[in-house]
């Protein structure tokens, strides 16, 4: 009988399961070439592969998932599971989303492991790709260590010649013979060759014609048709054309790189080492432009590849001359404008404010209409207002209503509109002229005022282009020249403040990318008050240049001089990305002061600004440039006497690029205890870096390892200089690497011992450039992550009860599970510290010894309890012994792998169990009681047990489970509750509470089946409180049967008048019925319908059909009665 307060306890230990449960995963990545050899550099486009180990030094788990992140540019092609073993499931649920692969793993026991092979192509950009990976266990389940749950590792990707080239042919007609006619169509083809020693897509192919014969010949107009894969070579696929269509263009520009492109096909196609790929492609040209003197058109084509890497040979196909027709001859028109002056009269001198009239005659003398516009503007520093515009009068199928006059002020303009032949327009325009103040030219002032007109037809040509303009001089009055008696003169200057100079003051000093703070002095060193305008900018980079990004982030005014005064900054462009290119004629301005800030500058006065830049470049091995500008006048009309010192600049040097990759993996995936072996860091330049100088190393080993010797440098690849002195403070290990040229790799060994005891444990290594010196473009790669498993047996323990009452004793169990394979084991030694206030009231003993062997340590009142030199035999999976403990102090102990010490040989990382103490307020006392109605009775029939659960005590029972389980002399039939449910799988009758003296009945129906287990028993199975009583939780009843149909298990059949035939009590009251009979190699040898005792030892079927007695030995039989659920079987033995 289980003691009462089990269910109890089942209840509160599956809680704290839930909450609690453990396990230790942990997960290595490494990069691999396709036999299986660990890299850490592939060829750009290479196929390598990633070999993912997931690992379980803990519990079992189930559902753990993994995730890892490869870099975006790899092109993942399969996966697949493998080795799993130790019990492990196969990886499965496999999933790729933009390069994240997550799965999940359905069962992973103690020390299992397996294995994702991920084959993969690299990209065609080269230097360093991460892979980053995690794995999980479910939220159900507490990973004890974490740190072992990602791996980060990191490749380079470096070049190899990439060699392309394509020729290009004319079919139909053969190059060197015209079209027929416009409208025509040509046959090309054009075959790419890959002559690479690997593999490559093209990205783009494109066709694209100029114009070989001269403009004025003409411009045809050319549409692609079709294209066509005609024909591959050495296993190159053709690309799906289906989807393609071609452009259409009007051929004009003589040279090939601003060529006009007739069709672009930008899916990327792979073509193989040493293979092509033949197209053929349809134009067809018609006539587009005209010509005043038509000669043959002839176009160059040539076809133009695309590819992410530079190609050895050029991109461009050789040119194909295809010969076309001559143009159609150009119409001719002739536009003509004059602007005569009409008052005052030319002779008369002119004023300033004076109304001026301009008659402006617009006229087509030509033949054609021609689409056209006119216009009138004044060229001059002077500065007019126009002050009336009038159509006078116009001649020819043309009206004044025909066209509209947009006045702009110093211009007018008229619409675009179409002026018929044979017309004249005219218009008269009134000016006034503004005196200036005064000016720097002595005498009179000229101000010249333009006419023109635009034919808006590019096939008309102007048969008298000299008079599509005019242009008249308009002489004005002298004015006072300017006063440069007082002295004038803005000043700025700029300087880098920090960092502090000299850093990136030459390409020799560079500074790290990020913030440059400036300090910028303006200085009005003029004897009048100055109101000033100031820009402070940046520059596009000059053509060479890398393109650099700049962002403001701070600028304030820091200081005056004299009696000038600081002024709030209102247009500043905080946060805002500039790239130095000009839109719409406007700098890109990180902050100004404009002239309706009206900021006042008095004379012999400055003011100071400190401005603060986030420098972003893009990546360049070269030192990279950016340049901060500063410009400031005066507004106010100040005449500036100086005015080299208007403008100051700061050119602040950036490192150059680098990219480091950092792999770190162990010697060994798995060790034994006490293993030694090395951890092995590939540090990397990628060969698109830069020169890397003083990179700082630091390698973080887990504690739980011993290092046991001097880290060795060594230089593995490219030109570097080694680390030549490594500082190691407990298990961290920094050291400097002085020179690290482009494409060097050197490789570090750190020699270490594992530990003692078992589980996983990672090691981190990082390499830091120095910012000064360089800049890491892909800070994902310079650290890497991966993990090693510890191999032991593994340790787990559990409390049961794992709730007592004060005083209570619970049974502290331990079970040791030997390592796959079950080897021989030996030196398992650990102790468990118990958690204060939990002492021994017994000392250790085996449970279930297995054949194992060790010496207990703990005796009764002691608070710890262990084993030393526990030693497995081969074969043997597990071991278990325990030891009775108590307390007397309530409250919840967790005793976990932090209680453990002195571990040898054992993996104590997953133990973890709790014991709760608690109050006992409760009384209660459970009574069963049994009976069964009637007491006698034949097999066949059924009998009704009624089971009574009583509370005996003073408080309410709550959560009784009460088993009764049928003997297997009886069959369930039914059953009926007072109160709570009876499940008829388990027999197991479950009721919610039953109050002080108060009882719940239970009724069982049951049907007799045999005349053997006829005793039933009920018992109290658990109950939520502990029953005070124990003696009365179990109670029985038992049915007698009557010989009916009771068989016998033997007969004689020698006619001596007892026991000559098979004699069955009271058959002959179950007339339907059938009795078989078979001998002992299962042959039927008998059989009779409404059997009424007359077998007498005699077959009446089978091999043997006569009425001889059969032979001396065991036979069996099945009865079937008509209403039985189930026959009755047996055996009989025949003697004679």
């Amino acid at each position: 009988m289980l003691k009462p307060l089990y269910f109890l306890l089942f209840v509160f230990s599956n809680v704290y399961f839930l909450s609690s449960q453990t396990t230790d995963l942990s997960i290595a990545i490494e990069a691999q070439d396709l036999s299986g050899t660990a890299v850490s550099q592939v060829d750009i486009y290479e196929d390598f592969q990633y070999l993912i180990t997931v690992l379980n030094s803990g519990n079992s788990v189930d559902n753990a998932t993994i995730s890892v992140s490869f870099d975006t540019d790899l092109t993942i092609l399969s996966y697949t599971s493998q080795n799993n073993n130790a019990g492990a499931s196969e990886i499965s649920n496999i999933n790729v989303n933009n390069n994240v692969l997550t799965a999940s793993i359905a069962s992973m026991p103690n020390n299992s492991s397996v294995e994702l092979l991920v084959l993969v192509t690299a990209p065609t950009n080269l230097g360093g790709i991460a892979a980053n990976g995690t794995v999980n266990p479910p939220d159900t389940t507490t990973d004890t260590n974490t740190s072992n749950n990602q791996s980060i590792i990191s490749i380079d990707v470096v070049d190899i010649i990439i060699d392309f080239t394509v020729t290009h042919s004319q079919i139909q007609p053969a190059e060197g013979t015209s079209i027929s006619a416009w409208g025509d169509s040509v046959t090309y083809q054009f075959t790419i060759t890959n002559n690479s020693a690997i593999d490559f897509p093209i990205t783009s192919i494109a066709g694209r014609l100029f114009l070989v014969s001269p403009n004025e010949n003409g411009q045809p107009f050319a549409e692609s048709l079709s294209l066509e894969c005609i024909e591959t070579t050495n296993g190159t696929m053709c690309p799906d054309l289906m989807d393609f269509s071609g452009n259409s263009a009007i051929v004009s520009t003589p040279t090939t790189n601003i060529a006009p492109y007739i069709f672009v096909f930008n899916e990327a196609s792979e073509i193989t080492a040493g293979g092509s790929i033949t197209f053929e492609m349809v134009y067809r040209y018609t006539n587009f432009s005209c010509s005043t003197d038509p000669m043959p058109i002839e176009v160059g084509s040539f076809i133009q590849i695309s590819l992410d890497h530079a190609n050895v040979s050029s991109n461009n196909s050789n040119i194909v001359n295809t010969d076309l027709l001559n143009a159609e001859f150009c119409p001719e028109t002739d536009i003509c404008i004059e602007t005569v002056q009409t008052n005052p009269d030319i002779i008369v001198d002119l004023e300033y404010d004076q109304e001026i009239t301009l008659v402006t005659t617009v006229c087509n003398v030509g033949a054609v209409e021609t689409p056209m516009r006119f216009f009138l503007q004044n060229l001059s520093s002077l500065t007019w207002d126009i002050v009336s515009i009038n159509c006078l009068g116009t001649t020819g199928p043309v009206t004044c209503n025909d066209f509209t006059i947009t006045d702009t002020g110093q211009l007018w303009t008229s619409n675009d509109f179409v002026l018929q032949p044979n017309t004249t327009i005219t218009i008269e325009t009134v000016v006034k002229y503004f005196e200036p103040e005064c000016s720097t030219i002595t005498g009179n002032i000229q101000a010249i005022v333009r006419s023109a007109t635009n034919i808006l037809d590019s096939q008309l040509i102007d048969s008298n282009p000299s008079n599509n303009y005019f242009s008249n001089l308009l002489v004005f009055p002298s004015v006072d020249p300017c006063d440069s008696s007082d002295f004038s003169d803005l000043q700025v200057t700029k300087t880098q403040v920090s960092p502090e100079l000299p850093t990136g003051s030459t390409s020799e000093n560079t500074a790290e990318w990020g913030l440059v703070t400036y300090e910028i002095t303006v200085t009005n060193v003029g004897d009048d008050v100055a109101i000033i305008e100031l820009q402070d900018y940046m520059q596009a980079s000059n053509s060479g240049d890398t393109p650099i990004f700049a962002t403001l982030t701070s600028v304030e005014c820091t200081g005056v001089t004299g009696t000038a005064s600081c002024f709030n900054i209102e247009n500043a462009n905080l946060g805002v990305v500039f790239d130095g290119i000009s839109e719409g004629g406007e700098l890109d301005a990180f902050w100004e002061i404009l002239p309706e800030d009206n900021w006042e500058l008095p004379a012999n006065s400055s003011v100071s600004f400190s401005v603060t830049i986030d420098w972003q470049p893009e990546c360049s091995t070269d030192p990279i440039i950016g340049t901060n500008f500063v410009s400031v006048n005066y507004v106010n009309n100040i005449l500036e006497n100086v005015l080299y010192n208007n403008n100051a600049q700061v050119n602040t040097y950036f490192a150059p690029c680098i990219d480091l990759v950092v792999q770190t993996y162990p010697e060994f995936t798995q060790v034994s205890v006490n293993q030694s072996f090395n951890w092995i860091v590939d540090i990397s330049n990628s060969t698109t870096s830069s020169n890397a100088t003083d990179v700082l190393f630091e390698n973080t080993i887990n504690p739980v390892f011993n290092i046991t010797g001097t880290p060795i440098c060594t230089v593995t690849s490219g030109n570097a200089s080694c680390i030549t002195n490594f500082n190691v403070a407990g298990n961290f290990i920094s050291g400097i690497i002085p020179n690290m040229e482009a494409g060097s790799t050197v490789t570090i060994s750190i020699p270490v011992t594992a530990p003692s005891f078992g589980g996983a444990f990672n090691n981190i290594a990082e390499a830091i450039p120095n910012a000064v010196n360089n800049e890491e473009i892909t800070p994902e790669t310079n650290i890497s992550i991966n993990s090693v498993q510890v191999i032991a047996p593994v340790l787990q323990k559990t409390f049961m009860p794992e709730t007592i009452i004060e005083d209570g004793q619970s049974q502290l169990t331990f079970t040791v599970f030997n390592t796959s394979s079950n080897p021989t084991q030996t030196s398992i030694s650990f102790t468990d510290n118990m958690p204060t206030g939990i002492t021994l009231t017994g000392v250790p003993v085996w449970t279930e010894a297995n054949g194992c062997t060790a010496t207990f340590i703990g005796n009764i009142g002691d608070d710890f309890v262990g084993v030393e030199n526990l030693a497995f035999p081969e074969g043997v999976s597990n071991c278990t012994f325990s030891v009775m403990v108590s307390s007397s102090v309530v409250g919840t102990y967790l005793n976990n792998f932090q209680n453990f010490s002195n571990d040898n040989n054992i993996d104590t990382s997953q133990t973890s169990a709790v014991l709760d103490v608690i109050i006992d307020t409760s009384d209660i006392d459970i009574e069963i009681t049994k009976t069964v109605i009637p007491l006698e009775a034949a097999i066949g029939e059924d009998v009704n047990f009624t089971i009574t659960a009583t509370n005996l005590g003073t408080t309410t029972a709550t959560l009784i489970e009460v088993i009764d389980t049928l003997p297997q002399g009886y069959e369930f039939v039914s059953a009926s509750a007072s109160f709570g449910v009876f499940n008829e799988t388990t027999f197991i009758w479950n009721i919610l509470n039953i109050d002080s003296n108060d009882s719940e009945t239970l009724t069982l129906t049951a049907r007799i089946t045999s005349s053997n287990g006829l005793t039933n028993i009920a018992t109290l199975n658990s109950v939520n409180e502990p029953d005070r009583n124990p003696f009365n939780n179990e109670d029985d009843a038992t049915v007698e049967v009557s010989n009916c149909l009771s068989i016998p298990e033997g007969i004689s059949p020698n006619n001596d008048g007892k026991n000559d035939v098979l004699l069955i009590p009271c058959i002959e009251d179950y007339p339907n019925n059938r009795l078989k009979i078979f001998n002992r190699l299962g042959t039927q040898i008998y059989e009779a319908s409404n059997y009424l005792n007359t077998w007498n030892g005699t077959a009446n079927m089978g091999f043997l059909k006569s009425s001889q007695l059969l032979p001396v030995g065991t036979y069996y039989y099945i009865l079937e009665i008509k209403d039985f659920a189930k026959p009755f079987a047996g055996y009989v033995y025949l003697n004679y």
